[in-house]
This record gives structure tokens, sequence and C-alpha cells, in this order.
């Protein structure tokens, strides 16, 4: 049948009723093609789902909205619709892309938990309404999930030692095992050198590093003359000093900061 036939048609089909429409027009076509991640960080992911519509029919024809509802970890995350009207042409094939953003601490009970997997399970439904037609849609997959950076103490170096006291250096090394460049605003930290009481310290000094790379930090730490005692004594035998390093890591995203607990020990190495 012709585009002038079928238009006659269905004319006389909307004199008849909806149902005599919906024998002449084909059911469009609603399939999601792709989920993207269009960007990354400790705190959030960006995901980009892309749906294909397509209009198997010789007018054109337009999606009035489309709904959906988001499921991760076998939980409802979020739900709604696009709000956006789309055409499309005879017989064409449209795509219409869905944008979400997913921060983990709104699935993930702590963010500590990053490291325990690999990658998030995720369902998303939802119908695409056509006016005549509602077309169900339904998919499920996996999306990435980033992986934790190593933090450690590499070395301490006394910088300065007087009768009132010392100024140490601390390296704090980290590795980022990601294919993303992960970011921080600064940190927030608690150091227990030895016997000594614990320190507290803040860095508002922002840092990054890049994929696959190792980066050095470093901290300085002033301990007074009550603190000193085995420090001085590490230093006499050339010994390493037990080290006790627990803070928070203050990340950037794309809905606003989050923090990143951390927390290492062990002997290392003091310098002078």
């Amino acid at each position: 049948m012709g585009r002038l036939g079928l238009m006659g048609s269905m004319m006389a089909a909307l004199l008849s009723g909806c149902a005599a429409v919906q024998e002449h027009v084909k059911q469009p076509q609603v399939d999601l093609r792709d989920v993207q991640v269009v960007a990354m960080s400790l705190a959030d992911a960006q995901l980009a789902f892309d749906f294909d519509v397509r209009n198997p029919n010789p007018i054109g024809i337009s999606m009035r909205d489309l709904s959906y509802r988001l499921e991760l970890a076998d939980k409802i995350f979020t739900s709604g619709s696009l709000g956006e009207r789309l055409r499309i042409g005879a017989n064409q094939q449209s795509r219409l892309t869905l944008p979400l953003t997913l921060r983990y601490s709104d699935v993930l009970d702590s963010l500590a938990e990053l490291g325990r997997s690999d990658a998030l399970e995720y369902r998303i439904s939802g119908k695409a309404d056509f006016g005549l037609f509602a077309i169900p849609y339904s998919q499920s997959g996996s999306v990435p999930l980033p992986r934790l950076p190593d933090v450690s103490v590499q070395s301490l170096r006394v910088e300065n030692l007087s009768l009132s006291g010392a100024q140490l250096r601390v390296d704090l090394r980290m590795i980022n095992t990601n294919r993303f460049p992960i970011r921080f605003n600064g940190l927030d930290y608690q150091v227990k050198l030895g016997d000594a009481s614990v320190l507290n310290g803040e860095s508002a000094q922002p840092f990054s590093l890049e994929p696959n790379r190792t980066g050095t930090l470093p901290l300085r730490l002033k301990l007074d003359y009550g603190q000193i005692a085995n420090v001085t004594q590490a230093i006499r035998e050339g010994r390493s000093l037990p080290v006790a390093f627990t803070g928070n890591l203050k990340v950037p995203g794309a809905s606003g900061e989050v923090t990143l607990p951390y927390r290492w020990s062990g002997d290392v190495p003091l310098m002078r």
C-alpha cells in the first residue's frame, strides 16, 4: 500500500476508532543498543543509555516520552521519565540518549566496598509512549566499578630536630590501577609513630594521579619535646619505626564531594 493509500486508510480508521488505526500502523521498535560510561571518578559514574527507535511505517511518527526504572544490585536505584519528544521519519531510525549519574554511596553501604567487585549488575526497564502504542523494553548488564587507590607510607624523614621538638616528612605513596585519572581535593589524617601519641593533620592541597601511575604526596608532622623520645632512639639505632596511618581522602564528584576512608600500618625506615 502506498503512502497516500495508507493515509486514506488511516483517515477512515480514525472515524471508526483507535483499534482500527492500530491495524494499519505497524508498531515502532525500541532497543537499548549501548550503555556508555561517559565519565568516571572514585565518587560516581556518568552513564549514557543509548536507545535506537525505528519507525517501520511510510509516514512519520512521534514518541511522546520514555519512562525508565533502573535497578542496581537487585535494588531500585531511580525511576522517572526522560520528558522529551522524539520525531522519527518514515522508515527511519533515530537515536535517543538517557543520561544518568550513578553515585556509589547511594548503592554501596560504604565506599570501602569499591575494592570488593569489578562491576555492578543493572537492569533497566520502562516504556516508550507513542500515543497509540506503549512499547515496553528491558535489558540487563553490568557497569564497571573503579578500584580504590593503594595507599601506603613510603618513608619517614627527619627534616629538623631540636630540643623543642622535631619536624618529620611523611611520604605517602598512592597507586592508581584504574584506566582513568583519579583526583582528590585533599585529605585529613591521623598518624601514630611507635608509642607516640596520635598526631592529627589535614592537607587542602589538591592532587591527582594519571591512569596506571604511582605518585607521592609529602606530608609534614610536628612533634613536641614529649613526643620525640622514641623517634630519636630510632635514629640512633638506625631502625624502622612502627607507623599507623588512617584518614579520609576528599574526592570530587559530579554531584558533590565525598570522603573515602583509608587505613595503613607497617614498619617504615626512619631517615635523616
